[in-house]
């Protein structure tokens, strides 16, 4: 869903009237900034500068990235336009409308007190309290955006802060709408205990600007969150994810790769709950080939083509003595103890109960050696693991779902979570192996070759594939080792200058902005090249408006072999900084013009 969407649109209009009517909304005069060499006033994460707090020289003008630190534009120092990039601000006074949390304070302080939520999350919100609460802004002067359903001001948008959780809500009205949820919308929201999973720096939002919302607007009765989990940061390979400097993955890519499944396991076994994590590939191997396949997915298949061989796959019958009976008070235990962990929100800690029940009956299996036993032993052997099985598939299904339905449709089992052994001798069953192991070789295949020379491909624009089994580009060399089909070795950093002189860099205007159909980072442009009309691909959505990129003058790198991106071909690529930033010419030139 989008919060450009109709229904939120409604929404935030409906929310703010009913914090108007009750006396929560106020005019203040905001001095705001504005941009003399776009003349344009700017959104407050479109002014750069230099944090006052921590002296980060990027950080944006609602938050310091780097520390955490709210900021209002004027406090930011030396500021500049990320937009053009020029140090033209100007601040100018406005009136705007305020969500008065000062007034909101006592009611908020209260409702989270009375909270259990994590140490640090809870604190985090207190601290805000104590500090005392201040009116915060809800509306900017922009083109696009809601509208203020007040014909005094009209001319101003809702700010996002204020109409992006709404999203949560309208969201939930739009799939609806389009059929894809039964109960009727709004129970979701006034009859629920809602639950926020966020990063450790949208606290403040989750837990004093959303709720303050809220609160504002008691009288549609939207429940508050019940619990907000805060959590720290996941890294990749030790740095933070970052897209303009091309680490990590994102979701779509991550599902070229492996199963959703996979991953899900993986990220809920080092949920960052407290500390930091790392994602690790090897790690991630590890892990999945040995806590989720060898343990749970092992014992499955082991158990379930047992009886499938040897039973004609029917559950035998079983009697149930000490080591059975202490397996069954283990899973018992477990299921109390998950419930427990849970409903205390420690997923993490709740899947290390799950496993450790999938690997007390894999060591059961494993010492009764049900291959190498009399007939009636085994069976009970048999009876008894798929008796933990369909538990122990139900437990892990927050986890694994789409495996979770696979095992209990192979066990021809309900959902229904009981520590009493519920199929019967003579139930049908069936075997199916639920995973596949994740070995080097494809590792290395699929992440390697699927990404490194992708990444490569952008930046240099050409790699060609040396007869299919060595792989070379411009400034790389051949290898004979077996490694060399999915990877390349750059001899230096140094360009020669002949090779530079063949890129051609022109002058182009961008004409029209689409979205591309199949990528949610993606634009479509068609640019001015002032000889030829192209079209361009670049991952712009996620910085810019189209209503920014109309009629902007680029520099376009334009003798690049045309590139598919997601089924749309792209002829050229633009030049951009590392945190995505356009770069383009001091002042207006022909279209065409070629960057010497």
């Amino acid at each position: 869903g989008r919060t450009s969407s109709e229904n939120n649109h409604k929404l935030t209009q409906e929310i703010f009237l009913a914090s108007y009517e009750n006396g929560y909304i106020i005019e203040k005069t905001l001095t705001i900034p504005h941009c003399t060499n776009c003349k344009r006033f700017l959104p407050d994460r479109y002014t750069l500068g230099v944090c006052p707090a921590c002296g980060y020289a990027g950080a944006k003008g609602d938050q310091c990235e780097k520390c955490g630190r709210l900021l209002d534009p004027t406090e930011l120092l030396h500021p500049r336009c990320a937009v053009c990039g020029h140090a033209t601000i100007e601040f100018k006074d406005e009136k705007h409308l305020f969500l008065d949390f000062t007034a909101l304070q006592e009611k908020l302080h209260k409702w989270i007190e009375g909270q259990s939520w994590p140490d640090n999350t809870k604190n985090f919100a207190l601290g805000w309290i104590r500090e005392g609460l201040n009116p915060r802004c809800i509306t900017r002067n922009l083109k696009w955006g809601v509208r203020v359903p007040l014909k005094k001001y009209d001319n101003l948008v809702f700010y996002c802060w204020y109409n992006a959780p709404i999203g949560y809500i309208s969201i939930t009205k739009d799939a609806y709408d389009q059929g894809k949820i039964k109960n009727e919308w709004k129970s979701y929201w006034t009859d629920s205990h809602i639950y926020h999973f966020i990063g450790k720096d949208n606290v403040p939002f989750h837990t004093i600007f959303w709720p303050g919302t809220l609160i504002a607007a008691h009288n549609l009765k939207y429940q508050l969150p019940h619990y907000v989990a805060g959590y720290e940061y996941l890294n990749w390979e030790g740095e933070k994810f970052s897209t303009s400097r091309g680490i990590g993955l994102f979701s779509d890519e991550a599902l070229d790769l492996f199963p959703a499944d996979y991953w899900r396991f993986y990220l809920a076994s080092i949920l960052p709950e407290s500390k930091d994590s790392n994602f690790d590939w090897t790690d991630f191997q590890n892990r999945v080939n040995s806590e989720l396949i060898g343990n749970y997915g092992n014992l499955f298949y082991r158990a379930t083509y047992f009886i499938e061989k040897n039973f004609n796959g029917l559950v035998p019958s079983g009697q149930l003595g000490e080591k059975e009976r202490e397996l069954q008070w283990h899973l018992e235990k477990t299921i109390t103890k998950v419930k427990e962990l849970v409903d205390d929100v420690k997923l993490r800690e709740a899947l290390r109960e799950i496993l450790s029940l999938a690997s007390a009956t894999n060591k059961y299996f494993q010492d009764q050696k049900p291959w190498a036993s009399e007939r009636d032993r085994a069976g009970t052997v048999l009876y008894t693991a798929v008796n933990i099985l369909q538990p122990l598939s139900i437990l892990l299904s927050p986890y694994i779902p789409d495996s979770a339905d696979r095992a209990l449709k192979c066990l021809n089992a309900k959902k229904e979570l009981s520590p009493r052994f519920s199929l019967e001798p003579g139930h049908k069953i069936k075997a199916e192996i639920l995973f596949k192991k994740i070995d080097d070789i494809e590792k290395v295949k699929k992440y390697k070759t699927k990404y490194i020379k992708k990444d490569l491909t952008e930046k240099t624009g050409k790699v060609k594939d040396g007869g299919g089994s060595k792989a070379e580009a411009k400034g790389g060399v051949k290898s004979d080792s077996p490694a060399s089909a999915d990877t390349l070795t750059m001899v230096n950093d140094m360009l020669p200058f002949k090779e530079f002189g063949k890129v051609d860099m022109r002058v182009a205007t961008i004409k029209s902005v689409k979205d591309h159909p199949n990528a949610d980072k993606l634009y479509i442009l068609e640019i001015d090249l002032g000889s030829e009309q192209r079209q361009l691909v670049a991952g712009l959505r996620l910085k810019y408006t189209k209503e920014q990129l109309l009629e902007r003058q680029i520099i376009v790198v334009t003798n690049l072999e045309p590139r598919e991106l997601r089924g749309v071909k792209s002829h050229g690529m633009l030049l951009a900084a590392e945190d995505g930033t356009i770069l383009q010419p001091l002042a207006k030139v022909p279209n065409g013009a070629k960057i010497m």
